[in-house]
């Protein structure tokens, strides 16, 4: 159910396991950025080691997202403990592989190109379509790198509908904290509960409730949380096509 019932005027989503469903894109980008992290570092024989870091990122053996999974919390020191966990478990050296690792994926846009390029994204095409048609502000708030989080919006076709891009490259603090939230406000003239809050982690769903939006739509595309995510949303969908027929969005329609 909605919180309030105030005209919705501005929508901010997530990227990553909000605009598409995470595993679908990151599974095969996440498994060659270890691939190739384990073998700079020697260690490419020790695959039960690689199975578990892509179950500590936040995907299983058959592409099934985590909630659990490192890519899908905001806290810092949760995200330290458990990685430093897994690296003494495995015998790993902790600084090489995490640096291996960010090399690895940095070097990854490539892959997602080619990957992006032969996906539909007709849907989400169709949803911002309608979304400016209606008269909306459209904010896109993401931890991925500003290079990234273009190459994906390029690619899926809406790029030339979003009014404010905030990145891990930008100045504001990371989710859940509130300062990107407002300035999206800020920039496009409206109030908190004017604003809708769409994303796939109970992060997105804390830092919508922290600034008081409007509406907390969750989606189970991304983290698959959904105990938790039904307790902190307004309304939970399976993914971004159920926006489409969203009446609080459309006004009944």
């Amino acid at each position: 159910m909605a919180q309030k019932t105030e005209k919705l005027k501005g929508i901010i989503f997530d990227k990553d396991g909000t605009l598409f469903d995470y595993a679908q894109v990151w599974e095969e980008v996440l498994k060659e950025g270890i691939d190739s992290a384990f073998t700079s570092m020697g260690k490419q024989t020790q695959h039960r080691a690689k199975k578990a870091m892509l179950n500590l990122m936040g995907i299983d053996e058959q592409g099934n997202c985590l909630p659990k999974g490192l890519v899908f919390t905001h806290r810092p020191v949760r995200i330290l403990r458990r990685f430093l966990t897994y690296c003494l478990r495995y015998r790993i050296n902790a600084f090489k592989a995490l640096k291996a690792y960010e090399r690895s994926v940095h070097n990854s846009e490539v892959l997602l190109s080619e990957k992006l390029r032969n996906m539909d994204f007709s849907v989400q095409q169709q949803l911002f379509n309608r979304l400016k048609e209606h008269g909306y502000s459209i904010g896109i708030i993401t931890n991925d790198n500003a290079s990234s989080t273009a190459l994906f919006l390029s690619l899926m076709g809406i790029d030339g509908n979003i009014d404010f891009v905030c990145s891990r490259d930008s100045h504001y603090k990371k989710k859940p904290h509130t300062q990107a939230f407002f300035a999206f406000c800020a920039q496009e003239g409206l109030q908190p509960q004017e604003v809708a809050m769409v994303g796939d982690t109970v992060t997105d769903m804390l830092f919508a409730k922290r600034a008081r939006a409007g509406y907390r739509i969750a989606l189970l595309s991304g983290s698959n949380d959904h105990p938790s995510l039904r307790k902190q949303s307004s309304i939970l969908y399976p993914d971004i096509s159920y926006l489409l027929h969203d009446q609080r969005l459309f006004d009944g329609e």
